[in-house]
């Protein structure tokens, strides 16, 4: 029997049914990851780094047996089979799903395919507020801070409002 690692995911949508798309996301990652400990309250917030809809965002603790790489390789099919589109250019743009690989365990890994901790996450409102919500105590590997030390320090003042449905 393989062992159980702690990862923490982040997901959003800001196209068609967002309420669907995450509940699809966690689904597939149920049955293909792992199993799933946690999920936050859903955060609606306005895009980032574009013009588009509002995203709904949650966090996700997962214990699985995956290694980082092949938990990457995974989440990217998942999207693909939800209807993902990657446009390889830089800039962002709407999404029926997004999911990225926040934290595992403690571990730090910097690859030409991955980065974790996430290399954005702790200028993320949209990623901190849902994380600090199931995962206030962890420590960040690289800050060498709580979730909640690294929320509370977040520099990003864009609006963020917990809504009413659960997942």
């Amino acid at each position: 029997m393989k062992i159980k690692k702690t990862t923490y995911l982040s997901l959003g949508s800001n196209k068609g049914n967002k309420l669907e798309n995450l509940q699809n996301a966690i689904d597939a990652i149920d049955k293909k990851v792992g199993s799933i400990q946690k999920i936050s309250s859903i955060y609606k917030t306005p895009s980032w780094g574009f013009a588009g809809n509002d995203f709904y965002n949650i966090c996700i603790e997962v214990k699985t047996n995956k290694t980082p790489e092949n938990l990457l390789k995974i989440l990217l099919s998942i999207e693909k089979e939800l209807g993902r589109k990657r446009n390889h250019s830089e800039n962002y743009a709407n999404r029926l799903i997004d999911i990225d690989i926040l934290l595992f365990e403690n571990q730090i890994i910097i690859s030409k395919d991955l980065i974790i901790p996430h290399a954005k996450m702790l200028d993320r409102n949209f990623v901190l507020v849902p994380l600090a919500e199931i995962a206030k105590n962890v420590l960040h590997p690289v800050a060498k801070a709580q979730i909640v030390e690294c929320r509370q320090n977040c520099t990003d003042t864009s609006a963020i409002s917990k809504i009413k449905p659960t997942l």
